[in-house]
C-alpha cells in the first residue's frame, strides 16, 4: 500500500508518497522519485506499485507542488530547491539513496547529485535533455503564460489552450508537424486533468519549471561523478533535445539505456534499472 505522508523539512511542510518502507533496512537502499513540472507525486502511484516489496521508495511533491509548500522567496534556480531537498532526503531517505528523476526532476536530481555526490548510491535521469542558448532563450520568453486569477475569469481560457496544445505540441505555441509529438487529439478530460495541476500550483507554477530549462545544458551533465542511467526515451517530448544531449562527449559514469515508446516498457526499464 501506498501511504501518503506530511513533514517539515527545512522548515517547509512537505507532501510525499512511501511505498515499502521497512525497519532495520531490510528493504535496502532507498530510492527517491522526482516529478515533472506542473505534477506532482501522485503520477508515479502506478510506477511505485510495480516495485517489489525488497525496495523502499519516496516519491516527494516538490516545494510549491501538489500538497507542499513553496520555498518562502521565489526560486530562480534549480540551487534554490537544494537544500530543502537535502533536508527531506537526510530525513526520509537516509544518508545515501538512489535519485531518479523525470524532466524538472531530472534537473533537480542532477543538481542533487553534482552537490552532494556522496548521499547518491545511483542517479537515473528520464526526459532528461540539452537546449542551445538560442532553444532556450525563445521557450524563456514564450513558455510561461501568467495564470494569476483575472476578475473575468479570462485567465481560464489561456490556460485551457496551452493545457491542450501542450498534449500535442513541444514547445506548446509552436502548432505545427514539426513539432507535434501526438497525432490524435487530446480529449477534454486529459486537458482538465492537466488544467487543474497547474491551478493547484497557481501562478507560482513557473517557478521550478523555468529553472530547469536553464539547467538543461551539457555542461551540467558533463561534471557528473556518480554511477548514472540515463534512460533514451523514445515516447518522449523531449526526444530530439535527448539526442542532441547524447551527441556531446559525456562522462564514463553515464549509461545510456534506449526504452521502447509503450508506457508499460518504460514503467519496466525505471524498475529494472531502479533496482540495482
Amino acid at each position: 500500500m501506498i501511504h501518503q505522508k506530511f513533514g517539515s523539512f527545512g522548515g517547509l511542510k512537505l507532501h510525499y508518497r512511501e511505498v515499502h518502507r521497512a525497519e532495520g533496512g531490510r528493504a535496502g537502499v532507498p530510492l527517491v522519485l522526482l516529478h515533472p513540472s506542473p505534477k506532482s507525486s501522485a503520477m508515479f502511484a502506478p510506477l511505485m506499485a510495480m516495485f517489489p516489496p525488497s525496495q523502499h521508495v519516496i516519491a516527494l511533491d516538490t516545494p510549491g507542488y501538489g500538497l507542499s509548500e513553496p520555498l518562502a522567496a521565489p526560486a530562480q534556480a534549480i540551487a534554490d530547491y537544494l537544500p530543502a531537498l537535502h533536508s527531506f532526503f537526510q530525513q526520509v531517505a537516509g544518508p545515501r539513496f538512489k535519485l531518479y528523476g523525470s524532466a524538472t526532476g531530472a534537473q533537480l536530481a542532477l543538481g542533487y547529485a553534482n552537490t552532494y555526490p556522496a548521499d547518491v548510491a545511483h542517479l537515473l535521469l528520464d526526459n532528461a535533455a540539452h537546449f542551445c542558448d538560442a532553444e532556450r532563450d525563445a521557450i524563456l520568453a514564450r513558455y510561461f503564460i501568467d495564470i494569476t486569477p483575472a476578475a473575468d475569469g479570462s485567465h481560464l481560457p489561456k490556460l485551457w489552450q496551452m493545457c491542450r496544445q501542450s498534449l500535442q505540441y513541444f514547445p506548446w505555441y509552436e502548432k505545427n508537424p514539426a513539432h507535434q509529438f501526438r497525432a490524435t487529439e487530446p480529449t477534454a478530460a486529459e486537458v482538465q486533468a492537466a488544467m487543474n495541476e497547474y491551478l493547484l500550483v497557481g501562478p507560482r507554477y513557473v517557478e521550478a519549471y523555468m529553472a530547469a530549462f536553464k539547467h538543461e545544458r551539457v555542461e551540467h551533465y558533463q561534471l557528473l561523478s556518480v554511477p548514472t542511467t540515463l534512460f533514451r526515451w523514445q515516447g518522449s517530448l523531449l526526444l530530439k533535445e535527448i539526442d542532441d544531449l547524447l551527441r556531446h562527449p559525456l562522462p564514463a559514469c553515464i549509461r545510456v539505456v534506449d526504452v521502447p515508446a509503450p508506457m508499460n516498457e518504460r514503467y519496466a526499464a525505471i524498475v529494472a534499472a531502479g533496482l540495482k
